[in-house]
């Protein structure tokens, strides 16, 4: 038991610790297991997340690692290009010149002595690491506390800082941003902490140019990494937060870090706030049957003035077993996140004028990373697709993909399980042009026992058959989010 703990920490460390740096190489179709399919090729994967995070002798919080944003490229001829590159914000210009920590992060101090970290005037430590998303010419990278980073969407070099002529600066934006297709709008939300939270949504036109703005106070600190949206409305858990005072306290003057001064609120229940996307009336709070918090959600959308929500529940969600991080002397342990009851995938219903709503759980597994068609944001749609466990009694770190029929709740999940101390990233959908229900999946799995990654394609109606086209390549370090591109 021993030895076989000790192999998934070394295997999990190494996948989230993998650091190749820029990257342009190319896999030949002979050396790919199967074939690319015909309807990928000419279209590819993006994918960003934390890409350097042992920094001058101290493991930053995953949180804190640098973005590195990759493009895995199907070739005509079935070989595929990957190429890879750091996004260059200040936070990475300093610490690749420095070789050392230079800037405190959410979960990472320059030392472990508090006066090491009484260094101020270093700037906010933006490693836009978590999401990738095309808009306006551009390739944004999305972090939680700050504005976007352009990328350019053919040499993934740093043109800097995004903030839609101003609109953004100075701002903590969520990473997550949604398309509306049916109105080629993409929407942002910007979170202002305090005794009240001020959530601001904005939507910005295809030329980057901003149509309309609608600002939420919400009642008390809540935590905010995703939102979904649907014609009428923007919809996001309440996630109550308390702040330990002390601790924050302590982090102020070195002694902790952000990620210790905060908690879930367990005396608030659960509720869903719906905010008017088209009308001024007032933000609608529908409590829930038990307590909720969500991180990640698959989608929304209406259907007879009702609001139904699909997301990634907590009953209870406790901040500091992210990644098995235990600070910056100590390797990750991936036991630690089996110590909390999982996520599930829940299907929240919200009557239309109602101040309850139900729910209903979808899977038996533990879910996170919920995709379902980049077409559809905001409007029904067949099919969600996630990362699991082979092990229903846990969640993270993940080894397996799932796939979820939103039409017939009676249906199991379909399963692809990616072996033993292997590791699965976030499933895209790539949907066929003719059927909603058809198209492929492609994700990334981290072998880090034998020093690789996978590029792995499977088909989406037929999940549980594995694989159709493995492409290998070296370890790549694990990655948050990613989007499926058009061919330039």
């Amino acid at each position: 038991m021993t030895a076989a703990l000790e192999t998934r920490t070394r295997a999990w460390n190494a996948a989230m610790s993998a650091s190749p740096g820029p990257l342009e190489l190319t896999v030949e179709a002979s050396r790919i297991d199967g074939v690319v399919p015909h309807a990928l090729r000419g279209g590819r994967l993006l994918s960003n997340g934390p890409g350097w995070t042992h920094i001058g002798g101290r493991l930053a919080h995953p949180f804190d690692g640098h973005g590195y944003v990759r493009a895995f490229e199907f070739q005509p001829d079935g070989s595929m290009t990957l190429r890879a590159r750091f996004v260059q914000t200040p936070a990475y210009t300093s610490e690749a010149a420095a070789k050392r920590l230079t800037h405190r992060g959410l979960g990472t101090n320059l030392g472990d002595h508090f006066w090491q970290n009484l260094k101020f005037g270093n700037g906010l430590r933006n490693v836009a690491n978590t999401t990738i998303v095309r808009w306006n010419g551009k390739l944004l990278a999305g972090w939680e506390g700050g504005a976007p980073y352009a990328v350019d969407p053919t040499t993934l070099e740093t043109l800097g800082e995004e903030t839609f002529g101003g609109v953004l600066a100075g701002q903590a934006t969520l990473a997550h941003m949604k398309h509306d297709v049916a109105l080629d709008r993409l929407v942002t939300c910007s979170i202002k902490m305090g005794p009240t939270t001020t959530l601001t949504f904005r939507e910005f036109d295809a030329a980057g140019r901003l149509l309309d703005t609608r600002v939420a106070p919400m009642p008390g600190s809540l935590f905010a990494h995703d939102f979904v949206i649907t014609p009428n409305w923007y919809v996001l858990a309440s996630n109550p937060l308390q702040m330990k005072w002390g601790e924050l306290a302590k982090a102020v003057f070195g002694a902790s870090t952000l990620m210790n001064a905060i908690a879930s609120d367990a005396r608030v229940p659960g509720a869903v706030y719906l905010v008017p996307r088209r009308t001024p009336g007032p933000v609608r709070t529908v409590t829930l049957p038990g307590r909720a918090f969500v991180v990640h959600y698959g989608n929304a959308f209406e259907r007879d003035g009702a609001v139904h929500l699909d997301a990634c529940l907590f009953h209870d969600f406790a901040f500091g077993a992210e990644f098995g991080f235990r600070g910056p002397n100590a390797p990750l342990d991936p036991a630690l996140p089996d110590t909390r009851v999982p996520q599930h995938l829940y299907r929240i219903v919200l009557p239309d004028g109602a101040t309850s709503g139900t729910w209903q759980q979808l899977a038996p597994h533990g879910v996170d990373f919920p995709r379902v068609h980049p077409g559809h944001e905001g409007r029904e749609t067949p099919l969600l697709f996630g990362a699991t466990r082979a092990d229903t009694r846990h969640s993270d770190p993940f080894d397996s993909l799932l796939r979820v029929d939103l039409r017939d709740h009676s249906k199991p999940p379909q399963t692809w399980f990616a072996g033993d101390n292997v590791f699965v990233g976030e499933p895209i959908f790539v949907p066929s042009p003719e059927r909603d229900h058809e198209g492929h999946v492609v994700a990334i799995v981290s072998d880090g026992a034998a020093e690789r990654s996978t590029l792995v394609v499977l088909d989406a109606s037929n999940l549980e058959a594995g694989p159709i086209a493995r492409v290998p390549m070296p370890l790549l370090p694990y990655a948050f989010h990613g989007t499926w591109d058009r061919a330039l």
